[in-house]
């Protein structure tokens, strides 16, 4: 496990520090997950999407997951040869198929959803209820701004004027 990041973590900014925190506690958890369950963390994000969606196809994925294309088509290939995700032909529409979660997949979600849980509870061991439920919402604030075509016009606007500032 990576050590000491934490003394450069409180000499960024907030960006530079939430790269930091995720990639940190990615890394801790990572081996646990491999080594338990068999995937890795972004393999099993896409397994929850899938068992939380059935039917979702490869695109939806890539967005969803916020994942590049050919990234999210790795991961999908790796449940699928495992036997853990299915496709399924659209009813609908032949050209289509939509992804679903086999019972093997099932058992391998219960397990990665128990690892998160305890990964969670060691996690926010040091914060008290209240903070840990603030964290969390404010989480998703943030995802839900970030995620918006207003966030996503006012970085753009931004980082132009700043562009025309810097020349």
């Amino acid at each position: 496990m990576l050590r000491n990041w934490s003394k450069a973590f409180r000499q960024g900014n907030a960006v530079y520090q939430l790269n930091m925190l995720a990639n940190a506690t990615i890394r801790s958890f990572e081996d646990g997950f491999v080594e338990i369950v068999g995937l890795d963390i972004r393999t099993i994000r896409v397994l929850r999407l899938i068992g939380d969606n059935p039917g979702i196809t490869f695109a939806e994925i890539a967005v969803l997951g916020a994942l590049e294309r050919s990234l999210a088509s790795r991961l999908i290939q790796t449940l699928v040869r495992q036997d853990l995700v299915e496709r399924r032909n659209d009813p609908n529409d032949a050209r289509r198929f939509g992804l679903h979660i086999t019972p093997i997949g099932q058992e391998t979600r219960r397990r990665a959803d128990m690892l998160s849980d305890l990964g969670l509870e060691i996690l926010f061991q040091k914060l008290d209820p209240a903070e840990a439920a603030a964290f969390v919402r404010t989480l998703g604030k943030l995802a839900d701004w970030i995620d918006s075509d207003e966030f996503e016009r006012k970085i753009r606007q931004t980082y132009a004027d700043a562009s025309e500032r810097l020349k």
